[in-house]
């Protein structure tokens, strides 16, 4: 789920046309750490995600379902 979401956020920012440097500074993460989350170097907590998909114009929404047993 992390994975789909990272790869979603760097198509995102590659098709506005957006360097990591510009997404860094308008989502106030930084760059290597961009370059590192987009690398799969380290695993972005979910308030990363969620600034850096703000940054890009959408939001992200998790949904929990209950399993029935």
């Amino acid at each position: 789920m992390i994975r789909d979401l990272v790869l979603y956020i760097k198509q995102e920012r590659i098709a506005q046309n957006l360097t990591m440097n510009e997404l860094a500074l308008k989502s106030s993460v930084s760059q290597k750490h961009i370059s590192n989350i987009e690398n799969e170097k380290v695993i972005p907590t979910i308030e990363t995600l969620e600034k850096l998909a703000k940054a890009l114009g959408f939001e992200i929404a998790l949904q929990v379902k209950v399993r029935k047993s």
